[in-house]
């Protein structure tokens, strides 16, 4: 929403931005904002544990961690404000557009109603009159109907906390949810995840099993998957408002749970002070009246568009981001698409959504970043090459004492150096990942990006070894 409006001014359009919450949305407020802030401080703490580890050799001791969470809480919510002017609605009416505060409605086909939700007297409602609209309303997190009643918190409530719990159930197995495991694994809580299949579900194989693995060993956390919650009870219900470091004050929960697969499935109960719920999201299509505008959606997918991010059924409207059905909910993916919609909408353009080409990147650590495709059935089956590099002969990654922790997975189509996918577990993997993307995006071949200078020693010169097993095995050779 504040790519579109701010764009659209820029470019001249007469701009209106509708906002309900605070300015900045999820990311901003309870999402990658605040959690990248946690991630740096526990990244701290594991680097200062690793040095009273028995295998310890760096001659630098440190033999004691004090970890004060609530310095980290106010650390995290000083960054955030430090951020939030960027995205604040003063520098959007600065740039020109024109900011309502409220809920927007369809009345028909071109017009919105601004609803203010405020239980005052009945003011004239606000109506505007559009050419092009833009639904950016985001999404919210899904929560499983066992839990109902039960006080439970997602990333919306999260970092409000102010007393570490002691045991945290971490409900879900994706990227928040294993971010703030480990996260508040580090800080000393006693973490488990319940999975409802297995971590990372979508993603390679060996990489989440790298990833499992660390979790367990160096941070401690248990896994529990192919997991059913059949009850939660509450304990405790806590206070409505925290005592800082109290932890009376927080609630107390149990859960009976089923994990595993046929005969070797157990049943268990578990107890904790914080149980988070990070099993998905939904779409903020609900309360809008699509309908009035003739605004196709689903429910559970978001609003439905074509290749050019408009409605498939109101060529006047479109959408970005989260609330859209079958994209990528990503913060950078919203951003491109609010880019694709302002250039479509108000200069008849044809940019395609499907032409953009989306890396992801989960930040614990080492962290987990992906581009394209990357599950596949069997490579075999599915006419791909994989060409792999671990961090185990990687210098940087030797000097770092990361050589356990890492690798790069490329994956091509049959016989070609034609990139059709990549998976890379290591330290700054968020970082690595865009040199794949950018070869994807422009037809870049992995002997190319074999072909291409890295400084040395770096952890990216690993994506330079998958190319030159590309270029190795195609070697001219003296008979």
């Amino acid at each position: 929403g504040l790519v579109s409006s701010r764009q659209a001014a820029r470019r001249g359009a007469k701009s209106a931005m509708i906002s309900e919450k605070l300015a900045g949305g999820d990311c901003l407020n309870v999402g990658c904002v605040p959690s990248k802030s946690l991630l740096k401080c526990a990244r701290q703490i594991r680097d200062i544990r690793k040095t009273q580890s028995s295998d310890n050799d760096t001659g630098i001791t440190v033999k004691e961690v004090e970890v004060d969470f609530s310095q980290i809480m106010k650390r995290m919510r000083k960054l955030r404000a430090k951020i939030a002017p960027v995205d604040g609605h003063v520098r959007g009416t600065d740039i020109g557009v024109d900011v309502f505060q409220g809920r927007g409605k369809f009345v028909d086909q071109n017009t919105i109603e601004v609803v203010s939700g405020k239980e005052e007297e009945e003011e004239e409602p606000i109506l505007l009159k559009f050419k092009k609209a833009v639904i950016a309303t985001g999404g919210r997190p899904s929560t499983p109907d066992v839990l109902k009643g039960v006080p439970y918190v997602t990333n919306e409530q999260l970092f409000n906390l102010q007393t570490l719990p002691p045991r945290m159930v971490v409900y879900g197995a994706g990227v928040i949810a294993l971010e703030m495991a480990q996260a508040f694994a580090a800080f000393g809580s006693k973490v488990t995840i319940l999975a409802r299949s297995t971590l990372l579900s979508n993603g390679d194989v060996e990489a989440r099993e790298m990833v499992k693995s660390i979790l367990e060993e160096e941070d401690g956390i248990a896994f529990l998957e192919y997991v059913e919650v059949s009850e939660v009870t509450t304990l405790r219900e806590g206070l409505a408002t925290q005592i800082e470091g109290d932890v009376e004050s927080l609630p107390l929960v149990k859960l009976t749970v089923k994990s595993g697969k046929g005969e070797d499935s157990t049943t268990s109960e578990l107890e904790c002070e914080c149980l988070l719920v990070a099993t998905g999201r939904l779409p903020n299509v609900h309360n809008l009246n699509l309908e009035k505008a003739n605004v196709q959606y689903d429910e559970k997918k978001g609003v439905l568009i074509n290749d050019v991010a408009q409605s498939t059924s109101n060529p006047n409207v479109y959408a970005v981001g989260d609330c859209v059905a079958n994209v990528p909910r990503l913060t950078h993916m919203s951003g491109e698409m609010a880019k694709v919609v302002v250039q479509n909408a108000l200069f008849e353009d044809t940019w395609k959504v499907s032409s953009l080409v989306v890396p992801a990147c989960m930040y614990t650590e080492p962290e987990y970043a992906t581009v394209g495709k990357v599950k596949f059935t069997s490579p075999e089956e599915e006419e791909v090459d994989v060409y792999t590099t671990t961090l185990e002969h990687n210098d940087r990654a030797i000097l770092d004492g990361d050589t356990n922790q890492g690798m790069v997975k490329i994956y091509c189509a049959k016989g070609t150096d034609t990139i059709v996918g990549c998976t890379i577990v290591a330290p700054r993997a968020g970082e690595m990942i865009n040199e794949v993307s950018l070869a994807m995006k422009y037809g870049i071949g992995l002997g190319q990006v074999g072909r291409n200078i890295h400084c040395y020693p770096t952890t990216g010169e690993a994506i330079m070894m998958c190319g030159l097993q590309f270029i190795n095995a195609r070697w001219k050779r003296l008979d």
